[in-house]
């Protein structure tokens, strides 16, 4: 699976940290409260998602696949 954001379903709280600081608004918290991306590919790259992220439930890649 080559992503750019990858999301660790059971790592997520549902706490919306991500959700707040992604520039580009591609995460969303699904109905159960996970973070979804909508497009990874309009990902900035930047990781500030990963850096918000409490419990480190979010990884980006660093280079394209």
């Amino acid at each position: 699976m080559n992503q750019i954001v990858n999301i660790n379903e059971d790592s997520c709280t549902g706490c919306g940290a991500c959700v707040e600081i992604c520039p580009v608004k591609i995460l969303y918290l699904d109905e159960a409260g996970i973070c979804r991306v909508t497009d990874g590919n309009r990902c900035d790259r930047l990781r500030g998602c990963e850096r918000a992220c409490p419990t480190g439930a979010i990884t980006v890649a660093w280079l394209a696949a």
